[in-house]
């Protein structure tokens, strides 16, 4: 047989004594047949929404694909919601053959115990060796298979033995306590005629019965005989200890798998790795005598694991951890205390992180964190090499698998509520009943740890933002405005000083409006921030980068020379902006006019002044860029626009404004967009909704008047601001619009 055959389980609480002993059946019958297993599992028991959410992610990595068929118990569910989801996933994307383990699926195969006929085996214990004839059955739900079964193997019992059952005898409850405590409180007060005996479907019951009716002076098993069915540990080390019948689990395992084999391959015959029958365990609870269980003295695997975690405090070391390589190493190290030694060097780990897995970017941005699903591509942990990328879809990362031996993964989720990390994955070669308790506990602490250090990662980014907001634009990286006396005080006090000088470079971004106006606000953010680092890498003597303006960088440094090459770093800025466009795959150019300008350090102005004379030879030089016709009429035009933004009250249209330059309006139009990249249109509107925006902001005017102060009337205005700005003035005055900051 092929070595790569595998088959899916999906089974809720593995670590539960029940699911253990039918895992172990399925694993052996499947070893004996020649297939691997993957168990996908959450702790899911009473999650709230977001820890449901973030448990159930596990299902999303089932890639079908690579599996020969499926087993499902939905009875370890509690949520029916999972249940529906696991269920609709199975009938949707698995064309490979399902068997069902203890509910019944129109879709699937299902298989459970004979409950009926073992349970009956029970009642009949009371009958014929306790002469009981007034006996209560206490079962599940009643809208459950598995409770309804037993309670069919109660009626059973009864009817042959001639005795009559009434309705009030056959209590469905809830499989654990609060029935089972009212069933008490019932026959303690009288309400309830006293009976012979009490047979629960379930130990957990029977352990709550007993315990409710000996706090009310009820003898067990004196007044009332109490049994219990499913031969858990729980029943039998209880006290007193509970009588109970242990079915076969490990052989409802290894009859699932038979079954499953039977779809895959039916024509293929096979035999069962063992056969096994269920087992009445006698004990105090039903008046039988049974040799003591010395509990007391046995010091089990699980309680010298729960020695480890406590000596070494392993979970705050983990909570504890500065970064990655920390994680790692103290996971690496406590990975090998949550098993028996019996397991060494047959279980192999990994912890596979989604490559979004931090709540901040590569950049130190806060990203929104994963709720769904897993990334593309998962980070492998302990892979060679360390922290290797694979797809998602192969579940495995590479390497990880022994191809010569038959083994058992168990994929958990690690997550904090519904933030999703990634999963782990624990693979046991050749064994058949390593699972416990303590790595679901142990994944649990993994999720921790991470959602820890993703709060230390995302105050560190805050505190690295916040000295940056000081001194760093935050779209671009480079140095604000503010900053720039600063660092002329810096330089002109180092020129003269070293009798150097300084010499300036400015750089403006041309139709970055038109940009924003035809791509988007984000493109154009974009090549701020690609031209912004184009300036800054040119820095190669020492220089810095400011953002004067919105588009427009200013670069100051100093120089020994007395009469350096002051053309160099435009040419350098001017071929890289050139190899930029060339590169970019855009369908336009990004078009950015540069100017240098010297001083000497005997010459020095201070800084406005410096910034105004190499501001003159920037707009000088974009004048010059423009035709003829543009030329002739610049000084106007810059002129008539200064007055749109300091006068928006007026009521400007392009009939007016072309009447002010003397020229056709179609010929004023033409002029405008190319000389400023925007329609007149556009810019009056834009002027009056920037002064309305600042005075919403900065003074307490009423509506109607910041509508006239920008020639509106107050309904025109209202209609306006909401269609361009997204919300009402009254919303953009309250602050909302920083949500878009």
């Amino acid at each position: 047989m092929k070595r790569n055959m595998r088959i899916g389980v999906i089974m809720n609480r593995v670590y539960r004594e029940m699911n253990q002993k039918i895992l172990k059946g399925i694993i052996e019958q499947a070893y004996f047949l020649g297939y691997s297993i993957a168990v996908f599992s959450t702790e899911e028991a009473k999650q709230d929404e977001e820890g449901r959410q973030g448990e159930n992610n596990i299902f999303s990595l089932i890639n079908f694909d690579l599996f020969d068929g499926f087993i499902f118990a939905p009875y370890t569910i509690m949520d029916t919601r999972t249940v529906n989801l696991i269920s609709n996933m199975l009938m949707k994307k698995c064309s490979k053959p399902v068997i069902c383990i203890g509910e019944e699926f129109k879709q699937f195969k299902c298989i459970w115990q004979n409950d009926r006929y073992e349970f009956s085996l029970v009642v009949k214990h009371l009958i014929n060796q306790h002469n009981c004839r007034k006996i209560i059955c206490l079962t599940g739900p009643e809208n459950t298979a598995v409770a309804c079964e037993r309670a069919a193997g109660y009626r059973d019992a009864m009817q042959e033995a001639g005795l009559p059952i009434d309705d009030s005898d056959l209590i469905y409850g809830d499989f654990w306590k609060n029935t089972a405590v009212k069933l008490a409180e019932e026959l303690a007060a009288g309400t309830r005629s006293m009976v012979d005996a009490v047979a629960c479907a379930n130990d957990s019951m029977a352990v709550h019965l007993c315990d409710a009716l000996i706090e009310r002076g009820i003898k067990i098993p004196e007044d009332i005989r109490i049994i219990g069915y499913d031969g858990s540990s729980q029943a039998q080390l209880h006290k007193p200890g509970i009588s109970t019948y242990s079915t076969s689990w490990v052989m409802l395992g290894i009859r699932s798998m038979g079954m499953l084999f039977s779809l895959m391959r039916p024509d293929d015959e096979f035999s069962y790795v063992y056969k096994d029958q269920g087992t009445l365990i006698i004990n105090d609870s039903c008046g039988c005598q049974a040799k003591p269980v010395m509990k007391d003295v046995i010091l089990t695997d699980n309680e010298l694991i729960e020695e480890r975690f406590l000596d070494n405090n392993m979970s705050n070391q983990l909570l504890n951890t500065n970064n990655l390589d920390d994680f790692a190493l103290i996971v690496s190290n406590w990975f090998y205390y949550i098993f028996s030694e019996d397991y060494y060097m047959n279980e192999q780990f990994d912890v596979c992180l989604c490559t979004d897995w931090d709540i901040v970017d590569s950049d130190g941005f806060a990203q929104e964190i994963r709720t769904s699903g897993y990334s593309k591509n998962m980070i492998s942990f302990f892979s060679t090499p360390r922290m290797l990328q694979f797809p998602s879809k192969n579940i495995f990362p590479p390497g990880y698998l022994q191809d010569d031996s038959l083994s058992v993964s168990f994929f958990a989720p690690v997550h904090y509520q519904e933030h999703c990390f990634g999963y782990a994955i624990l693979t046991l070669n050749g064994i058949a009943d390593g699972f416990t308790l303590h790595y679901p506990r142990f994944c649990k602490d993994l999720g921790n740890s991470l959602e820890c250090l993703c709060i230390r990662n995302r105050l560190r980014s805050m505190t690295y933002r916040a000295f940056l907001s000081e001194t760093r634009d935050a779209l671009t990286g480079a140095y604000q405005r503010s900053t720039l006396h600063k660092f002329w005080n810096e330089l002109a006090s180092k020129a003269k000083l070293y009798d150097e000088s300084v010499y300036l470079c400015l750089s403006s971004v041309s139709g970055l409006q038109q940009i924003n106006e035809t791509y988007g606000q984000v493109e154009g953010d974009q090549i701020l921030m690609q031209i912004a680092s184009i300036l800054m890498g040119c820095c190669h003597n020492n220089e810095v980068c400011i953002r004067v303006n919105g588009n427009e960088f200013l670069l100051i440094g100093s120089h020994s020379e007395q009469n350096p090459e002051k053309t160099s770093l435009v040419n350098t800025i001017t071929e890289r902006i050139e190899r930029y466009n060339q590169t970019s795959g855009k369908s336009y150019r990004v078009q950015v006019y540069t100017v240098s300008h010297i001083e000497s350090s005997q010459l020095l102005s201070d800084a406005d002044e410096a910034y105004k004379n190499i501001k003159k030879l920037l707009l000088d030089k974009k004048k010059a860029g423009h035709s003829r016709a543009e030329q002739t009429y610049y000084s106007d035009f810059t002129k008539l626009r200064q007055e749109i933004y300091q006068k928006p009250e007026t009521a400007w249209s392009v009939n007016y404004c072309s009447n002010l330059i003397g020229i056709s309006a179609s010929h004023f139009q033409r002029l405008y967009k190319s000389i400023f990249n925007i329609s007149c249109t556009r810019d009056i509107k834009n002027s009056k909704l920037c002064h309305a925006k600042n005075l919403l902001l900065h003074t307490s005017d009423t509506l109607q008047s910041i509508a006239e102060a920008c020639g509106y009337d107050y309904s025109h205005f209202m209609r306006l601001f909401k269609k361009e700005v997204g919300m009402t003035p009254t919303e953009y005055r309250g602050g909302v619009h920083m949500l878009d900051k």
